[in-house]
């Protein structure tokens, strides 16, 4: 009886990938989603719709249709949170607020600009969003701002905000200036022991690693470690590609794994030590390797915003596909291992 096997003949650059089978990849260009080119953030909603910050407004997509809703300024739309109160809070260009459904399911947008001090109303861009005891944070440049009720609280820094994001319950923001701050008591803290992680070197994620450990995403400098002993350069042989290729978002997966969305080469997968499982670039489907966000669906699959149009990995399927073609390979012959 005659055995076989795959034999798949790539060139020496495949070094990044380690599984044999790529999912699907569905590009959704400017055109069909009818909208702006760039994409900076991605949320859902439990309905499983998909709610997408555009040059053009707020985009949302229920797996068949597209639709736009821009601002009243008709600025960008930077920034998405869908807080437990079912509002999707956004945030623009000297303006913030939510859309919220009108009786006619239609969303209408609600500003939040009228309780804002007027020294602080012009901030610019606002970057993230966070939804946390019932409070809704903002974050611009200049200031970090909080909203209950009827109320903003504004946190000026002189240096600058550069990240604001949420981690095993806690709340984290980087201060130019001063370094990575954590909210306690109504106050930013800055963190100790974090000399390894350098000032104006923009934060991008802090994703949970389990044991109350995180590992920090940053633009310029790669990968670190978060743990209760401070914040370490992570020991990995990819340090130096991953600053080349700058992280400009990064989103916790399932079975120990993280995805990263670079400025330059697309979407890495990653291991917690910071070995490459897989990648995803032009050569496996995307329509441009400027990837500026990155979303974990429902479903386990990933959506990423790029620079020129939204694309789908289908990470998730059972279904995978082999293409030789894509490296200027062949594909010889097969065998049928334990069925």
């Amino acid at each position: 009886m005659k055995k076989f096997l795959i034999f798949l003949l790539f060139p020496a650059q495949l070094w990044a990938q380690n599984t044999i089978g790529l999912p699907d990849v569905i590009n959704y260009s400017k055109q069909v989603y009818n909208a702006g080119l760039q994409n900076w953030d991605i949320k859902q909603d439990k309905k499983g719709i998909i709610y997408i910050a555009n040059n053009e407004g707020l985009l949302t997509f229920d797996g068949s249709y597209w639709n736009l809703f821009p601002l009243p300024n008709k600025t960008i739309v930077r920034s998405i949170e869908i807080g437990i109160d079912g509002k999707i809070y956004v945030g623009g260009q000297d303006e913030l607020g939510y859309f919220s459904p009108a009786e006619d399911g239609k969303l209408v947008y609600h500003s939040l600009i009228q309780f804002i001090e007027n020294k602080d109303k012009a901030f610019g861009d606002v970057w993230d969003i966070v939804f946390v005891d019932k409070q809704v944070f903002f974050r611009t440049n200049k200031h970090l701002f909080k909203f209950a009720k009827t109320h903003f609280t504004a946190y000026p820094s002189t240096s600058g905000w550069a990240f604001l994001g949420l981690c095993n319950g806690k709340l984290y923001a980087q201060d130019d200036g001063k370094g990575l701050k954590i909210f306690e008591n109504n106050n930013w803290v800055v963190i100790p022991n974090q000399t390894a992680l350098p000032l104006n070197n923009p934060v991008t994620s802090i994703l949970p690693v389990g044991n109350g450990n995180a590992i920090i995403s940053t633009l310029k400098n790669g990968l670190f470690t978060f743990a209760a002993q401070g914040i370490l350069k992570l020991n990995t042989a990819n340090q130096a590609l991953f600053q080349s290729e700058r992280i400009y978002a990064a989103t916790a997966m399932a079975k120990n794994r993280i995805a990263l969305a670079t400025s330059n080469s697309g979407v890495y997968i990653i291991d917690y030590s910071g070995n490459i499982v897989q990648r995803f670039s032009k050569m496996e489907g995307l329509q441009n390797n400027n990837v500026l966000n990155i979303f974990l669906d429902l479903q386990q699959n990933l959506w990423l915003g790029l620079d020129n149009g939204v694309d789908f990995i289908a990470y998730n399927s059972a279904i995978k596909q082999i293409n030789p073609f894509l490296r200027n390979a062949s594909g010889y012959t097969a065998l049928i291992h334990q069925n």
